[in-house]
This record gives structure tokens, C-alpha cells and sequence, in this order.
């Protein structure tokens, strides 16, 4: 194998590891372990929604890339999740240990 070959494979991965680390928050979430269509909606200005089939919910949010935490509209306490973006899904770690995953998508 010639090293150019193995210096354009490195680069590609590189390049693939950015384009997944770059990915913010910021957008629409789509669960993708549910059955039923759940969705985190976060905007640039710190608002963001939670829709689900029945309802949506409004609130707003802060994260450090660590923890996200949300306030939700008529709620005094915010909830701290913990997070992370893994290739292209957001995880999200709610206060009982489970994680909801979601992915990024536009809404209908």
C-alpha cells in the first residue's frame, strides 16, 4: 500500500470526525426509539419545544456540551439532563439513567 493512499484515508476520517463534532444542538430532533413521533425542537435564540403526539410544550434551554437544561413554560425548576452528540444522534440521558436518542430531521 503506497503512503498516499494511506494519508488520503487518514484525511477522510479526520474530515468525517469534524463533520460529526460540529453538529450543534440547534435544530429539530426526531426520537428514534419510539414508536410514536417525539420531537426536540431547539432554536439559536435558547427556545426550544417538546412535541409529542398529544401536545407540545414550550421552554427554553442552556447547555455547556455536557448538560442540557430546560425550563419548561409554566415550571419554575429546570431539569438537568446530561447529552451528547454521537455521530450524527443526539443522546440524551433523562433523570432515571435512560437514554432517548434522536436524530436530526425537519418536521411535516
Amino acid at each position: 500500500m503506497n503512503k498516499f493512499f494511506i494519508y488520503q484515508v487518514l484525511l477522510l476520517l479526520l474530515l468525517l470526525n469534524i463533520k460529526y463534532n460540529n453538529i450543534t444542538i440547534v435544530g429539530v430532533w426526531k426520537s428514534i426509539d419510539n414508536e410514536n413521533e417525539y420531537y426536540y425542537i431547539f432554536n439559536k435564540d435558547k427556545t426550544c419545544s417538546y412535541k409529542m403526539p398529544v401536545a407540545r410544550l414550550n421552554c427554553t434551554y442552556e447547555d455547556d456540551g455536557e448538560k442540557l437544561t430546560i425550563t419548561f413554560k409554566g415550571k419554575e425548576t429546570p431539569i438537568t439532563y446530561s447529552y451528547q452528540i454521537d455521530k450524527g444522534v443526539l443522546i440524551i440521558k433523562d433523570i432515571s439513567g435512560i437514554e432517548n436518542k434522536f436524530v436530526k430531521t425537519h418536521l411535516d
